[in-house]
């Protein structure tokens, strides 16, 4: 066997390398789909951005990555409006499932009042706060 060495640091190529034959691994073991990023962007007439949604489709489940709303649009449903429009595309692409992450100090009340459920939490983390892991079936 050759003599293994470990590099640390982080290298794009190598990471897309290393990424490139989890996928492959992956693709091997259970029907798998393209990913799919999508974007859901609220602006101003300026075009400023006010807020958004930023997300990716895979395995017939769309995952919530990002989702901020500016203060000036903080109390107005446009958060939930964000939300839906996001599931109505989930939907449009044969999706069962949406899925995302949150914390203590953002918003797991608002996800659940939209029917999301947590699945599982991690207790002091950031240091005295909660982080959920939330899904909703479609």
């Amino acid at each position: 066997m050759a003599d293994i060495r470990m590099h640390r640091g982080y290298d794009e190529e190598e990471a897309g390398f290393i990424r490139y034959n989890l996928v492959r691994y992956n693709k091997s073991k259970v029907a798998y789909t393209e990913e799919e990023k999508m974007s859901f962007v609220l602006k101003d007439e300026q075009g400023d951005i006010l807020g958004g949604l930023v997300g990716h489709t895979d395995w017939e489940c769309f995952f919530v990555d990002l989702l901020w709303v500016g203060d000036s649009l903080r109390g107005m449903g446009k958060g939930q409006e964000l939300l839906e429009t996001a599931e109505a595309y989930a939907r449009e692409q044969q999706c069962r499932l949406m899925r995302l992450e949150t914390f203590s100090f953002q918003a797991p009340d608002f996800y659940q009042k939209l029917g999301f459920k947590v699945f599982g939490q991690l207790e002091d983390f950031p240091k005295g706060f909660t982080h959920y892991y939330m899904y909703k079936e479609l």
